[in-house]
């Protein structure tokens, strides 16, 4: 078995996201955000499967995010995974729907 938990910064945008496949296992605040300032930055951390030599991070799937703030429109399929309180804003990570091959 070769599992372990990474951390990943995320920018709070409108962009999809790949991590690596595996159970989210926190979703935060970006801790840093008093000395950087940055305010529109999260942390989630995920426990995922390494293949092979561990020193090549070569994860057993990639999973696609998004983030999505509360009353925002979500696609239809996509799972919630996890949300965070970030000052005055919840935000919300949810795992988007595989897309065929040739599909955009």
């Amino acid at each position: 078995m070769n599992r372990r938990i990474f951390r990943y910064e995320l920018n709070v945008d409108d962009q999809v996201r790949g991590l690596p496949a595996g159970k989210v296992v926190h979703f935060a605040d970006y801790r840093m955000k008093n000395i950087t300032g940055e305010r529109n930055r999260v942390e989630v951390w995920v426990e995922a499967e390494l293949v092979g030599n561990s020193l090549s991070f070569d994860f057993a799937g990639v999973q696609n995010v998004q983030i999505f703030s509360t009353g925002h429109p979500i696609p239809d399929g996509a799972d919630h995974l996890a949300s965070c309180l970030a000052s005055q804003f919840v935000w919300h990570l949810y795992r988007l729907p595989e897309t065929p091959a040739g599909d955009s």
